[in-house]
């Protein structure tokens, strides 16, 4: 498993893309959200992004490849655990993400979209490095 992971402004565009028609595998998970379309999990995201006026980046875009070898051990249950285990272990247990796979390639991966203010809005993630 490789990750990336970087802080970008674009949320919007960047869940649109996670979402989009032909290359949407399967929503793993949804923590701190109730909005099912690319559109309304944005507007809760911007609901606590537009109180950090300072921050640029105010979201997190993360892919985890998966190697070809353990594609064949990959349920949905083991992605679906993968994502929250990843999540948690970036620190993201008080703030809002989407988690999805994507069939768009031939190898198998996972999409993370996180808003890096925190729900409490007394932390942020400051990522801007490539984790490997």
């Amino acid at each position: 498993m490789i990750a990336k992971c970087k802080a970008i402004a674009h949320g919007g565009n960047a869940l649109e893309y996670i979402f989009c028609e032909g290359k949407l595998g399967r929503l793993l998970a949804l923590h701190n959200l109730c909005g099912e379309t690319p559109k309304e999990i944005h507007e809760e995201m911007k609901l606590i992004n537009d109180y950090n006026s300072r921050c640029k980046n105010k979201f997190l875009r993360i892919e985890i490849g998966i190697a070809p070898k353990d594609e064949p051990l990959m349920t949905f249950k083991t992605l679906n655990r993968l994502a929250l285990l990843f999540a948690k272990q970036m620190g993201l247990d008080d703030h809002q993400w989407v988690a999805v796979t994507h069939k768009d390639t031939d190898n198998l991966h996972i999409h993370i979209i996180a808003n890096r203010i925190s729900l409490s809005m007394s932390s942020e993630i400051f990522l801007s490095v490539t984790c490997a």
